[in-house]
């Protein structure tokens, strides 16, 4: 190594900067899969089989009464309440990665050149189903809400202008 290249490399830039982009995970000579809305049955299977590979045959000590059928009526005492938390907490985990997914999906629907109006993979699908998630999205904010409210207002733009080529289409037609 020479002395110059030494001094003259290149400022490598911390991973939480925000001057960093996030690059796509991605293995060598492999194309991406397409993202779905929803996942498929391969990856159902997968992620079951994952958790099925990384749960213990045995639940750790102290862990064996959160097992137990709950408790009815006046039986409920804090270890319901920590099992229904625990729930509550999983159920929004799991809206969450859902909605991430979805916005995720909406971004690579955009990159295409035109989207039809009406229709499976529509615009007006699309934002209809971007409004469904809006609850996930209030609660969750930060990035996640600056990506859907950009996707939100692509699709409203894009939806806007195709709608307005139409109408003039039809004028034009309507006027030879």
């Amino acid at each position: 190594m020479n002395i110059k290249n030494l001094f003259h490399r290149k400022r490598r830039v911390p991973v939480g900067s925000p001057d960093r982009k996030p690059q796509p995970l991605r293995i060598e000579g492999i194309s991406p899969a397409p993202l779905t809305p929803e996942p498929d049955e391969a990856e159902l299977a997968a992620q079951a089989l994952l958790e099925h590979m990384t749960t213990p045959t045995k639940p750790p000590r102290g862990e064996a009464s959160r097992h137990k059928a709950s408790p009815s009526g006046d039986e409920r005492g804090v270890e319901y309440y920590r099992q229904l938390a625990d729930r509550i907490r999983q159920a929004h985990e799991a809206a969450t990665q859902r909605t991430v997914r979805f916005v995720a999906f909406v971004e690579q629907e955009l990159q295409k050149p035109s989207l039809p109006l009406s229709g499976p993979g529509s615009l007006g699908l699309l934002e209809a189903e971007l409004y469904k998630r809006l609850d996930v999205i209030e609660r969750r904010g930060g990035e996640l809400k600056k990506r859907w409210q950009h996707c939100l207002a692509t699709v409203i733009v894009r939806r806007m202008q195709a709608e307005r080529t139409t109408d003039e289409k039809e004028t034009t037609d309507s006027t030879d």
